[in-house]
């Protein structure tokens, strides 16, 4: 009995799926991190940007880099700068992302633990982490050279009161979310 084309077709569909979603799973096994990947808006990323008043001055390092957008939104902005994640995939989607941004001569994206990263170039650090993150980070940020600059995506640092914060509404499909960006400098000694 022959097997039709759209079955043989149907069944490769079906295969390729079960392989994905299990490559998915082992990926997401290897690799243990202390923060889920989630997508910064695009229109958050110019939030961020803006409130961080971002130039062609500054060193940039992005913490929990991700997919490398908020990096990359930084050197087309004229800034340099490195972005920092755990996961091999997305440092590699990172650098693609750069490649095809046309900056990736102005960034760095490295695989490894934030909190072995040497911050001490940073005019800037950016962080999209959770609050519990941000606290263990916040000892390594207040030793940072007075005035650097660090904003983060919805998730405070406890009683450090940011210098400014800011909500924005975003439209998901029809479902609306409520993201906030809070900014802080680094006081002087």
């Amino acid at each position: 009995m022959k097997i039709p084309k759209r079955h043989k077709q149907y069944r490769l569909f079906s295969f390729l799926l079960f392989l994905n979603f299990h490559l998915i799973t082992i990926h997401a096994n290897a690799v243990e991190l202390d923060v889920p990947y989630v997508e910064t808006p695009p229109e958050l990323v110019e939030v961020m940007m803006e409130i961080a008043k971002v130039n062609a001055d500054d060193y940039v390092i992005d913490l929990g880099t991700g997919d490398g957008r908020i990096a990359i939104a930084a050197a087309e902005r004229g800034a340099t700068g490195m972005g920092i994640d755990l996961d091999p995939v997305l440092i590699a989607k990172a650098n693609q992302n750069a490649i095809e941004a046309g900056v990736s001569d102005k960034l760095q994206f490295i695989e490894q633990d934030l909190f072995e990263t040497d911050l001490s170039q940073a005019t800037v650090i950016t962080l999209f982490l959770n609050e519990e993150v941000n606290l263990k980070l916040r000892p390594a940020l207040l030793k940072l050279k007075p005035g650097t600059r660090i904003v983060s995506h919805m998730f405070a640092m406890g009683d450090w009161r940011p210098l400014r914060y800011q909500q924005a509404l975003m439209n998901n499909n029809g479902n609306f979310y409520i993201h906030e960006v809070f900014y802080w400098e680094v006081p002087g000694n």
